[in-house]
């Protein structure tokens, strides 16, 4: 019987290669040719993105009558949409402007317009877009001060570090005590089924399971949330139940099956012997359906453990909301992102090992 799980240096080996594929394609998304900013007279045609709360559309319009400009509700959605290249330049007010460039040294401020009721408004660019001559008063960052103000700001400052571990610790809990709570519950049903007692409590107990499983785990956790428990119950002790529920249904069906495989011939043997029926589900049953049953765990149990990413739909401050967070003070999207895929990927592989220690004393003989 092979090994159930991934070589830690071959997924090693994925993970620099993927991260090396991303920073290449952000690169390249960041390289390519645009005539570069001298001055705001140089925004007249672009796509300039303002804040609603800040200026005024009409305002904008006379200010650049041949610009595309859009609205935005938040800061975030318009430097996602910067990054992304989908708008060139935003317009707001200093003070906002001053906290861009001070929170992100990507962007700078390329200068100020002042609109026909003499209100003054900055113009942030990023930084790679704007013309270095020696009049300027921009300095070009080398690529080193580029990755470590990165991970400066993404990383390795107290808040950034604070949600990070908050959102990680969220995430393993409700990983953890669900699983424990999906083993249980399906390993209850199980035994209900196979030794045909309390038909009065598998029956309604097996329908229930069985159809919150056909139920997307992100709306069951909304629904337990806000309507099972309207909203009084902690949100992850909410998760917990909801995904461990969720969860039950499909070991179920993987346990059931898995040990009705294996054959009553051996069982009723067991018992012609003298063994007890506990120990002949014990040591010759369960041995045997653990075997081929263990990778279809670890996919369900990997199955469990992407659904935690929907805990911040119920205010649950999860590894996915702690990087929204992060997005929002940094208009950083990357590092982020790349930090939470790794972590996912960490766990996954910690899944599989532990499931591939259980494995060893069952596959020792083999």
């Amino acid at each position: 019987m092979g090994r159930l799980y991934t070589p830690f240096s071959v997924i090693m080996k994925r993970v620099i290669l993927i991260s090396a594929i991303l920073s290449l394609l952000t690169f390249l998304g960041g390289c390519t040719s645009k005539a570069l900013y001298k001055d705001v007279s140089d925004i007249s045609e672009k796509n300039i993105g303002i804040l609603k709360s800040n200026i005024d559309m009409k305002d904008a319009e006379s200010v650049f009558p041949h610009a595309s400009v859009t609205e935005y509700d938040k800061v975030i959605s318009l430097f996602l949409d910067m990054e992304s290249n989908r708008c060139d330049v935003a317009v707001m007010t200093q003070e906002i402007a001053d906290m861009v460039v001070k929170r992100n040294q990507d962007y700078v401020l390329l200068g100020s317009v002042a609109t026909p009721d003499s209100e003054e408004f900055f113009v942030v660019v990023p930084r790679k877009d704007v013309a270095v001559g020696e009049d300027s008063s921009i300095r070009e960052m080398s690529l080193f001060e580029k990755i470590k103000g990165s991970l400066s700001r993404n990383l390795f400052n107290e808040k950034a570090m604070h949600l990070i571990w908050g959102g990680f610790k969220t995430t393993v809990i409700i990983f953890f005590f669900g699983a424990i709570v999906a083993v249980i519950l399906g390993a209850f049903l199980t035994y209900l089924s196979i030794s045909h007692k309390c038909l009065w409590l598998y029956k309604p107990l097996s329908w229930f399971v069985m159809t919150i499983h056909d139920i997307p785990s992100v709306v069951l956790m909304m629904f337990f949330f806000y309507v099972v428990f309207g909203g009084a119950m902690n949100g992850i002790l909410v998760s917990i139940i909801a995904l461990g529920i969720y969860t039950s249904g499909a070991l179920y069906k993987i346990f059931k099956i898995h040990i009705m495989q294996v054959g009553k011939e051996q069982l009723e043997a067991g018992q012609m012997l003298g063994v007890s029926a506990f120990k002949c589900y014990r040591y010759i049953i369960l041995p045997q359906a653990v075997k081929t049953m263990l990778p279809l765990v670890g996919g369900e149990l990997k199955l469990l453990l992407r659904a935690t990413s929907y805990a911040g739909y119920i205010a649950q401050k999860d590894l996915v909301k702690a990087v929204d967070a992060i997005r929002s003070f940094t208009y950083d999207a990357f590092v982020p992102l790349l930090l939470v895929s790794l972590l996912y990927l960490l766990l996954s592989w910690l899944i599989v090992k532990t499931l591939d220690c259980i494995s060893k004393k069952y596959f020792y003989n083999d």
